[in-house]
């Protein structure tokens, strides 16, 4: 099980990556320094479908995967931030299900309200249950090493939430900031299980 813990994180980068690169090619204008992920596939975008179903749709489901195959290594201890973890699952089918307006604005359509919302929850989810994950690792003997490296990244995603809640020149920097940290974070996890087996 350890090894499939690593192949799902690998994908995951790879889903986390390529379709961004992917798509933003494609639009012109578009700065992965300023522009958030969620706008690839913003209302009225011309690749607005295929982003949600070949890259934010898949990615959500491959982080609830993730947290699965991890949950059958960890105590029971850990079930608590393994679930905060997978909100950022919800967050990716919500974006799917749910596109931003245009400039993914903080108010908007309903649309937007919804979309912000899982945002919101997935972006806590990920910082909350990597920094209850680091608390529950510090009593597991195999993985107590990865504690501090586990709840300092959930630190830094919850402050990012707020940089990410303005309108800023960097804000497309800021969110793949945060993402890059967490997804790898599940990379450094997957690597440490296969080689301590």
């Amino acid at each position: 099980m350890s090894l499939w813990v690593l192949v799902v994180a690998i994908f995951i980068g790879l889903l986390a990556a390529v379709p961004p690169w992917w798509f933003a090619r494609r639009r012109p204008g578009y700065s992965h320094l300023r522009n958030t992920i969620s706008e690839l596939g913003e209302t009225g975008a011309p690749d607005a479908t295929r982003v949600a179903w070949i890259a934010f749709a898949p990615l959500g489901l491959a982080v609830w995967v993730f947290v699965a195959v991890l949950g059958g290594q960890l105590q029971e201890d850990a079930q608590t931030g393994l679930v905060l973890l997978s909100f950022l699952g919800v967050s990716y089918v919500g974006a799917a299900v749910f596109p931003c307006d245009a400039g993914a604005p903080f108010w908007g359509t309903w649309r937007n309200q919804i979309h912000n919302l899982v945002a919101a929850i997935g972006y806590f989810g990920a910082g909350a249950g990597l920094i209850e994950l680091g608390r529950a690792l510090e009593d597991t003997a195999m993985m107590s090493g990865l504690a501090t490296v586990t709840s300092m990244p959930g630190k830094g995603v919850l402050a990012g939430i707020f940089v990410l809640s303005f309108e800023s020149p960097v804000r497309g920097l800021t969110q793949r900031v945060i993402e890059a940290a967490v997804f790898s974070w599940m990379l450094l996890v997957g690597v440490w299980l296969v080689l301590g087996s």
